[in-house]
């Protein structure tokens, strides 16, 4: 099966909806930026390869997706990885070895049959396959069909699972289609609106940069409800950590110099967009974003991957920059890997980095790594 036609970013404006007044987070906290890492001079962590999963007969992305593999990818209790194939609207169980256990799932509209899916999320024992931008199905672990519902909510463009809710992260728009403004709303399993804990006014507006942004890799969402979002990403390596009712404790990063993109980015982005660039409709960015995905490990240290990435400039061996801080903010170690990336994703111990599709092969791979620290904190 050939995967032509899916290097299309997604178009974000899609999922915009009208503008709210924002609600400012600017409150005086505490401000952590650090201008060198404690192990400067000392190999602190390591990564182990365990085992490869092949995914390339599986479609994980289309146009609306764009690269939020996360989106589609979850994890029961167990340690089986669940996939959602968005083209042929079928689920993929693999178990915590990275053996295929089972698929069950097609295109339709019966019980157990999907149309435009395009979401995964495992919550309490069960599949929510979200399909289209309106309603969902419930199925048990084993692909038995249990529910449906309708929802009513403006544009989901990242939901992650936290206790028994939901965090919504939605981006909306002003009458005039120039500001953007980000927000994250709790809601239950039914996606009633419990709670509106944050709002972000986007700085450069919605016509700002764009070039393969996934704004959802720039949140990051904690188990227990604590979150992490960059106050201006396009010029300071600063993270604000806010507590799980959305209260800001303190902001953390390191000093950063930015970079204008590589020559080969500027290439790629021209093969993509050049009939765009032609017509005036799409302009390239000076540089990229400075965080471009996060995770936090079982030791509670955040991972941010910053700068330009592999998957900018289509080289699967460029190393990209990857920071480690602690729980505190303090900045520990940066490394230099290209096997970690903004496709990458942690769970239950492992890092889980999803490969860019080979341009020439269409082949695509899940390289699963354990984390090995060498020394205490």
């Amino acid at each position: 099966m050939q995967k032509t036609g899916r290097y299309v970013p997604a178009i974000f404006a899609f999922f915009l909806v009208f503008f709210a007044p924002v609600i400012s987070n600017n409150q005086d906290i505490k401000k952590l930026i650090d201008s060198s890492p404690k192990f400067a001079d000392k190999k602190y962590v390591a990564l182990e390869k365990l085992y490869k999963i092949d995914v390339t007969e599986i479609g994980m992305f289309n146009r609306q997706l764009s690269n939020d593999y996360k989106s589609v990818i979850d994890f029961d209790d167990d340690g089986n990885m669940y996939v959602l194939d968005v083209y042929e609207n079928s689920i993929f169980v693999f178990d915590n070895k990275g053996k295929l256990a089972r698929k069950f799932g097609r295109s339709g509209q019966g019980p157990k049959e999907f149309e435009r899916a395009n979401r995964l999320i495992i919550q309490n024992d069960r599949i929510y396959v979200f399909q289209w931008l309106h309603s969902y199905k419930v199925l048990n672990l084993e692909g038995e069909y249990i529910s449906q519902q309708n929802i009513n909510f403006e544009n989901p463009l990242k939901i992650e699972r936290v206790n028994d809710n939901f965090y919504v992260f939605s981006g909306k728009v002003d009458p005039t289609f120039t500001k953007l403004e980000f927000t994250i709303t709790i809601v239950d399993d039914q996606f009633s609106r419990l709670k509106e804990i944050f709002k972000h006014e986007y700085p450069p507006g919605l016509g700002g940069p764009n070039y393969d942004f996934t704004w959802p890799n720039w949140l990051l969402i904690s188990k227990n409800g604590e979150f992490y979002f960059p106050e201006d990403n396009f010029n300071e390596y600063s993270i604000g950590k806010y507590d799980k009712d959305g209260k800001p404790e303190f902001i953390f990063g390191r000093k950063y110099s930015k970079k204008s993109y590589s020559k080969e980015a500027r290439d790629k982005f021209y093969s993509l967009y050049g009939q765009a660039i032609e017509k005036g409709e799409r302009a390239f960015p000076h540089s990229p974003p400075i965080v471009r995905n996060m995770f936090v490990d079982s030791r509670k240290n955040i991972w941010v991957i910053s700068g330009e990435t592999g998957e900018d400039n289509g080289n699967p061996d460029y190393e990209n920059a990857v920071d480690i801080f602690a729980e505190n903010g303090e900045w520990l170690c940066s490394i230099k890997t290209n096997l970690i990336s903004r496709y990458s994703f942690y769970d239950d111990g492992k890092i889980y980095s999803v490969s860019s599709i080979d341009p020439d092969s269409y082949e695509q791979f899940i390289d699963i790594y354990k984390i090995k620290y060498l020394y205490d904190q």
